[in-house]
């Protein structure tokens, strides 16, 4: 690289005969040309490598600066300029360029996508007898067909699957032996009996006493992480049996839907289901209010991920933010109106107050749910023409307000997160640092509310623990992208710096504090299971990826403290998910896939294989979000990915 700057100068030619009255226009057009030039070669540089700076590139050799150039070229450029490129990088080292398409040797080099191909998926509501097994972003089922999936970037599973399944092929080929050996996901079928009734008006006792039930369980364990209701009011509607607005009965069958699931029921949640599809069509978006709003955000930022339809999830969670805007949810008033008559004052905080809240909700619910996407806010938030403020609470022990302002600053941290971390360019250290610092400060000013796990205030718990997962999962993406990165290095030539011995250490220590704070904090109910298991399932892939690291790396077969603690990790988180096993459901593999990688990556090198503990753990999880696992990308055969059909 030095070379390119030194060429720079010497290819500058200087006016031999200068005069003295002419000498300081002959300086400055030298310095003009030489600048002009050292333009055009940073140009070049940026066109080269646009996701690397020039410290990270001045000490690689030839081989790996060739490597290191995208392989396709930026789509905005003419095509011409694409095929010179091609036809120049072919040139220089033609063995280099196919070894290069062949192994993948960037941690973004399917992020972008198959040239001339459409990403597709399927995860289609018409059969809703049961959650499926898999989902495109999940890919649990390893679906034959390598291109269908949607886009995923750097802080996927897919991302660290990548490159676990390059440094430890055997991991692949492991996942496909066992896959045959877990049992087929059985179809939920509601039995008759407990059929909930089509309308409310015609409920009998029974069905009325299930449902009652059922809207507890719901405010029990889900209303604390996004307050949108107003629980009072709801419950009054909902005794009245007197509402049969479609827009009334798809809200009300959304939280009946969630309710039946926090009660522990494998199979009611189906039929409430397919009863609030039947009020949520594309008709019920022609149709503005509150009600329905709310019941989208119920649908997809909860439900269909636990059906493990993400991708169908972020798209109605798309819908319901322009709804939210088009009801003007992202605007207040700065007039106020106070009322004489204190109960019409009331009436009027709850209507603002329920606003907030649904605003809030949803912006938390879609922020949430994009965390380990990997893609663009999509102007989820902007300061600039949005000004709903944060909730307020209704009364000194109105702490449901508190949760939620909690996480609006924290997914505020996150959007900025995400938003970075979309762009074209690497995110780098010190930007990262930054922001986990943001995060630590979030968390230690948090109310003590929210952080007392001895006697906390009823039904804060939920929310608190959710919390506290997703600020562990939120640290743990900002520095496990630099492992991820790292990890593409050759150890043989890339001597890591302080700073990413630094980076790789803080991951290691964060994903082992959310899988001590999973084991220590869980709950035993479907709803906190199901939220937990996924977050110990993406702490888990560190010390997976730890492991097959220093494997590659070593040629001995001694192991560190640091080795100790990841399989200490480990074998600790497959004992937390044979623990949480009863609360799991039928379709759920994440235990299965840990269980299998880490075999796979303990492989000694006499070939011999340290089995992990809980041997009987392989049962099967992966929470609705069993997040971006895009195992299609790594099962290319058709017969081998067909044996995971059968």
């Amino acid at each position: 690289m030095g070379a390119i700057l030194v060429q720079a100068v010497s290819t500058t030619k200087f006016p031999k005969h200068a005069s003295i009255d002419n000498g300081a226009d002959a300086k400055l057009q030298v310095g003009e040309k030489a600048t002009h030039t050292l333009r055009r070669q940073a140009g070049v540089l940026q066109l080269l490598f646009p996701s690397y700076s020039l410290d990270h590139l001045v000490e690689k050799d030839r081989s790996e600066l060739i490597r290191l150039i995208p392989l396709r070229a930026s789509e905005d450029r003419p095509q011409e300029t694409q095929i010179e490129a091609l036809t120049i990088t072919n040139a220089i080292s033609p063995a280099v360029s196919r070894d290069a398409q062949d192994t993948h040797d960037s941690p973004e080099e399917s992020d972008d996508g198959e040239p001339g191909e459409e990403r597709h998926w399927e995860e289609s509501a018409h059969n809703p007898a049961g959650i499926a097994a898999s989902d495109d972003i999940n890919a649990i089922s390893l679906a034959g067909n390598r291109h269908r999936r949607s886009y995923l970037g750097i802080t996927s599973v897919s991302a660290v699957l990548r490159v676990l399944f390059r440094l430890c092929p055997a991991a692949k080929h492991r996942t496909v032996e066992q896959s045959q050996t877990w049992p087929e996901v059985q179809p939920e079928e509601p039995s008759a009996s407990t059929l909930p009734k089509t309308t409310f008006g015609a409920r009998t006792a029974s069905d009325s006493l299930r449902e009652q039930r059922y809207v507890g369980f719901y405010f029990e364990h889900i209303h604390a992480i996004t307050p949108l209701l107003h629980e009072e009011s709801f419950r009054a509607t909902f005794a009245a049996g007197e509402n049969q607005t479609p827009a009334w009965l798809g809200l009300c069958n959304m939280v009946l839907t969630l309710g039946s699931i926090a009660s522990g029921s494998d199979t009611a949640h189906i039929q409430y289901y397919n009863q609030a599809r039947s009020f949520l069509d594309l008709d019920s978006l022609g149709s503005g209010n509150l009600e329905t709003l709310q019941a989208l955000c119920l649908l997809g930022g909860y439900y269909l991920h636990y059906r493990n339809s993400p991708n169908m999830a972020y798209a109605i969670l798309g819908a319901a933010q322009r709804l939210a805007i088009a009801l003007g949810l992202h605007r207040e008033s700065p007039a106020r109106h106070h009322h004489q008559d204190p109960d019409v004052s009331q009436r009027y905080a709850i209507r603002i107050e329920t606003r907030r809240r649904t605003w809030w909700s949803l912006y938390c619910l879609d922020t949430w749910a994009s965390m380990t996407l990997g893609r663009p806010t999509c102007g989820r938030w902007d300061s600039s023409t949005m000004n709903t403020l944060f909730p307020t609470a209704l009364s000194p022990e109105d702490h449901f307000a508190t949760s939620l302002r909690a996480s609006c600053r924290f997914c505020h941290i996150c959007n900025r997160i995400q938003h970075r971390f979309a762009q074209c360019t690497r995110i780098n250290m010190s930007e990262a640092e930054a922001l986990d610092r943001e995060l630590q400060e979030w968390h230690d000013s948090l109310s003590p509310v929210l952080k007392d796990t001895i006697n906390p205030p009823p039904r804060i718990t939920a929310a608190a623990e959710f919390l506290r997962n997703r600020y562990h999962n939120a640290r743990l993406m900002l520095s496990r992208c630099f492992l991820i990165y790292i990890a593409y290095e050759d150890p043989k030539r890339h001597v890591r710096s302080q700073v990413e011995e630094r980076v790789t250490s803080l991951c290691r220590t964060i994903a082992a504090e959310a899988i001590d704070s999973i084991a220590l904090h869980w709950v035993p109910n479907r709803i906190h299971v199901w939220n937990s298991a996924w977050y110990l399932f993406q702490a888990c892939m560190v010390p997976l990826l730890s492991i097959a690291m220093e494997s590659s790396s070593s040629a001995g077969n001694v192991e560190s403290d640091s080795v100790v603690s990841w399989y200490a990790s480990l074998n600790k988180g497959l004992e937390i998910f044979a623990e949480m096993k009863p609360w799991m459901r039928a379709s759920d593999r994440a235990p299965d896939i840990v269980a299998v990688l880490f075999q796979a990556v303990s492989q000694g090198a006499e070939g011999t294989i340290r089995t992990p503990s809980v041997t009987d753990s392989l049962f099967g999880l992966a929470d609705d979000q069993l997040t971006e696992m895009d195992w299609n990308m790594f099962f290319y055969d058709e017969d081998i990915s067909q044996s995971f059909l059968r």
